[in-house]
C-alpha cells in the first residue's frame, strides 16, 4: 500500500473505529476574548485502547490565549469538562453525522485526531514507534509535524523508540489542515496509559504554542483546570513503576470506579509529572497496589520528595497495600510519612477487619475485606507516639499463606498527620469488593478535609 493511500486510510479510519467502538460522546466549544485560529479536536477509544479519550479530557480544560477550540470526545463520564459546557452527540451512526454537521458549522481551520494503534508497524512498515500524520498545504507543516512529533517523543520513557512523521500534500485549498497523532499501546504495561496521554498532551501542546494560543508559562503536564469547581476533591492516581495487579484492579480500575463518586476530580499521574511538581494541582494523591521497591525506584528521590512536600504542605495521601509499604519509615526509599515499620505477607484472600474509625472513615464494627500481599506487623518506631491511630485490626487469617506471620489482632489500617497533611494507610484491598468500599472513599474525603468528612477543618 503507498503512503498516499495509507495516509489517506488513516483519517477514514477515526470515523470507522468511532462508529465501531463507540458508546456515547461528548461536544464542547471554548472561545478566548481573542479572536485566532480554530481547532477542532476528535479523541476516541479505539481498539488499541483510550488514551486519545483520556489526554483529551486533559487538553479540553487548558486555558487558551486566543482563538476558539472545538472538542469531540467519547463520554467516559469524566468531571473534567464542567457539566454545563457540554452537549451529548447520541452514538453509534448518529456520531459521524453530527461531527460532520458541527464542522461544517465551526469551519475549524485545523482538525486534529488523537488515537493509538497496537503498533504503527501496523500502517507504515519502515515505521518504528509511534506516528504523526499531517495533511495540509501550509508551507510550515512539515516542520510543524516534526516539531510536534519530537515533543511526543521527549514526554515518553528514556528508552522511547524514536517517532516518525508522514506529511501528505493537500490540494484543496478550502479544507482544513489536518493532524493524526497516534501513539502506540503495543507494550502496556511499559508504555502506560499516563506515558500514552502525556504524549498525546505534549504534542498538542506544541501545536498550540506555534500556533500561539497557549499562555507563556504553560505546560502539557497541566492535567487539572486552572478553576476549581466548588465542592469537588482532586484526586491524583499514581499511575507509574510498581503500580500493577494481578487481578486487574490496577490504576485505570481504581479512576473508572471513582468516577461514579460526583465529588471526584480524578486524573491519573506518572512519575515525571510528580517530579514536575505537578501534584500542586490536586488535594490527595492515592497510590495503590503493586511492588512498593519499584514504585519507590520508578519515583527516584526527586519523586519521593516531591510527594513529601505535597503532603507536609497540607495534601492527602491514600496508600494501599503497596502504597501503605512505601509510607513507612523502614528505610530511606521509603516516603517516611508516618513514623511506622511492617513486614510483607504472601498471603492471599477474604479476612475479616474490625474497624472502631467513626471519625476519619465513619465505620465502627466487623467487615469482610481482601487481603493480598499487604503489610502486616505494623507497629509504631516509638512506642509512645500519638500522631499515629490504629483505625482497624485484622481479626483473622487469609486462607492461602505461605508464611508463619500472623495477620489476626495486628493493625491493618492506621492514619496520622505528616506536616499540615493527612495520611491514611490500608494494608487490606477495602476499594475493592468485598469491602467496605465506604472505608475507601470516606479516607479520601478525610485526606482532603472535605465538607463531608467529619473533620472539615483545614488543621489536623
Amino acid at each position: 500500500m503507498s503512503l498516499l493511500r495509507v495516509t489517506a486510510f488513516v483519517f477514514a479510519l477515526l470515523f470507522l473505529q468511532i462508529t465501531l467502538f463507540a458508546n456515547s460522546f461528548e461536544y464542547l466549544k471554548r472561545s478566548s476574548q481573542k479572536s485566532g485560529p480554530t481547532i477542532a479536536v476528535i479523541g476516541y477509544q479505539s481498539e488499541a485502547g483510550n488514551a486519545g479519550v483520556h489526554a483529551l479530557s486533559q487538553i479540553a480544560t487548558w486555558e487558551l490565549s486566543r482563538g476558539t477550540f472545538v472538542v469531540f470526545r467519547e463520554s467516559d463520564s469524566s468531571e473534567l469538562i464542567h457539566k454545563k459546557q457540554i452537549a451529548r452527540l447520541g452514538n453509534r451512526s448518529q456520531w459521524t453525522e453530527s461531527v460532520n454537521k458541527i464542522l461544517e458549522e465551526v469551519k475549524p481551520d485545523w482538525v486534529i485526531q488523537l488515537s493509538e494503534s497496537f503498533d504503527a508497524k501496523s500502517l507504515i512498515s519502515e515505521s518504528h514507534g509511534s506516528t504523526i500524520y499531517g495533511k495540509g498545504n501550509v508551507a510550515n507543516l512539515a516542520e510543524l509535524v516534526s516539531k510536534m512529533s519530537r515533543a511526543a517523543e521527549v514526554a515518553g520513557l528514556k528508552d522511547e523508540p524514536k517517532w516518525k512523521h508522514h506529511i501528505l500534500e493537500m490540494k484543496d485549498v478550502e479544507l482544513p489542515q489536518m493532524i493524526s497523532v497516534v501513539t502506540s499501546a503495543k507494550h502496556p504495561q511499559k508504555r502506560r496509559l499516563w506515558v500514552r496521554s502525556r504524549q498525546q498532551r505534549a504534542a498538542m501542546h506544541e501545536l498550540l504554542s506555534r500556533l500561539e494560543m497557549r499562555a507563556e508559562g504553560s505546560s502539557y503536564d497541566d492535567i487539572m483546570p486552572n478553576h476549581r469547581e466548588q465542592g469537588k476533591i482532586r484526586l491524583a492516581i499514581y499511575h507509574g513503576p510498581g503500580a500493577v495487579s494481578s487481578s486487574g484492579h490496577d490504576p485505570v480500575w481504581i479512576q473508572h470506579t471513582l468516577r461514579l463518586v460526583p465529588d471526584f476530580q480524578t486524573s491519573l499521574i506518572g512519575p515525571v509529572e510528580i517530579q514536575a511538581g505537578k501534584l500542586s494541582q490536586f488535594d490527595v494523591l492515592l497510590v495503590g497496589g503493586g511492588l512498593s521497591n519499584r514504585q519507590s525506584k520508578g519515583l527516584g528521590r526527586r519523586g519521593r520528595d516531591s510527594i513529601k512536600k505535597f503532603v507536609k504542605a497540607g495534601g492527602g495521601y491514600i496508600g494501599i497495600c503497596a502504597g501503605m509499604f512505601l509510607a513507612c519509615s523502614s528505610s530511606d526509599y521509603r516516603l517516611g510519612l508516618l513514623p511506622i515499620d511492617s513486614a510483607s505477607c504472601s498471603g492471599i484472600g477474604k479476612i475479616k477487619l474490625d474497624f472502631d474509625a467513626d471519625i476519619e472513615i465513619q465505620l465502627k464494627g466487623t467487615y469482610p475485606a481482601k487481603f493480598s500481599g499487604g503489610p502486616v506487623k505494623v507497629r509504631k518506631l516509638d512506642p509512645s507516639e500519638k500522631n499515629v491511630k490504629i483505625l482497624a485490626y485484622f481479626r483473622s487469617e487469609p486462607l492461602e499463606k505461605t508464611t508463619s506471620r500472623k495477620l489476626t489482632d495486628s493493625p491493618a489500617i492506621v492514619s496520622g498527620n505528616y506536616g499540615k497533611g493527612r495520611v491514611l494507610l490500608f494494608s487490606p484491598h477495602c476499594e475493592r469488593a468485598p469491602g467496605p468500599r465506604s472505608a475507601f472513599v470516606n479516607a479520601i474525603h478525610w485526606a482532603a478535609k472535605s465538607k463531608d468528612s467529619p473533620r472539615s477543618d483545614r488543621g489536623s
